[in-house]
């Protein structure tokens, strides 16, 4: 697998696609990136919560299940909409700690400290940053009904 697209002419709209571009070939984490970007532009929360309510299947890597349920539940969480019911699927959470910087065990007491309840809860620590984007708006509690 490679950090770069695999011949795509567009981002993953939902969790589900970012599965099945994943399967195409594309690596896990750029396909989330490209997911965050996607999201990021979409004009309403109708249109949000519409890119999280389909249930992504599982992938055979828990992390990667995991990691896609805390994904769901912080973006609706930022933007004011109810979580979708999978990301409470006990498929969704790990047994066992799993840390973004593995190869840093210097930074575990940071990624312990700052990670989002959505991904500690799951045993997934990472950055309080995490799903930050580069032109990603800050959520307003606004947010909450579209404009």
């Amino acid at each position: 697998m490679t950090d770069r697209p695999v011949n795509r002419k567009r981002r993953p709209q939902s969790l589900t696609e970012v599965v099945a571009f994943t399967e195409a070939g594309d690596s896990f984490w750029y396909a989330v990136r490209e997911f965050l970007d996607h999201f990021a532009g979409l004009p309403g929360n109708q249109e949000r919560a519409q890119a999280l309510r389909d249930v992504p299947p599982l992938t055979g890597d828990a992390v990667q299940n995991a990691y896609l349920a805390a994904v769901a539940e912080k973006l609706a969480w930022d933007r004011c909409l109810p979580p979708p019911e999978w990301v409470f699927e006990p498929e969704r959470f790990l047994h066992d700690p799993w840390f973004a910087a593995s190869d840093r065990p210097g930074l575990r007491p940071l990624l312990l400290l700052e990670s989002p309840v959505m991904f500690r809860r799951r045993n997934l620590f990472v950055s309080a940053n995490a799903l930050d984007r580069a032109r990603s708006p800050q959520p307003r509690a606004s947010q909450a009904v579209d404009a």
